[in-house]
C-alpha cells in the first residue's frame, strides 16, 4: 500500500516509491539521500504538523511536514 512519509508512524520502515514535487524539491530530497528505492525509518514524529526525524543509511534528518508529503513510500514488515 502506497502512502505519504508524512503520515508514516514512528518506528516504521520503509521503501520510497517515488517524490513529487519539482526539480528544486526532488533535488533537495536526493542530496540528502531520499531517492526511489532507498529505505528510511521514521524515529520520531513531532506533533501538531512538526517535523519528522528519519535514518537513512545510518544517517539522521529531519524532514519538515511539506516536504514529507511530497515522498510516497511503502512501509516493509
Amino acid at each position: 500500500m502506497r502512502i505519504r512519509l508524512d503520515v508514516v508512524s514512528p518506528g516504521k520502515k520503509v521503501k520510497i516509491i517515488m517524490v513529487e514535487g519539482g526539480v528544486r524539491c526532488r533535488q533537495c530530497l536526493a542530496e540528502m539521500g531520499v531517492y526511489p528505492g532507498e529505505m528510511l525509518k521514521v524515529i520520531r514524529s513531532a506533533p501538531f504538523a512538526g517535523p519528522i526525524l528519519v535514518e537513512a543509511n545510518g544517517y539522521r534528518f529531519i524532514l519538515g511536514r511539506g516536504m514529507a508529503a511530497k515522498v510516497i513510500v511503502e512501509e516493509m514488515d
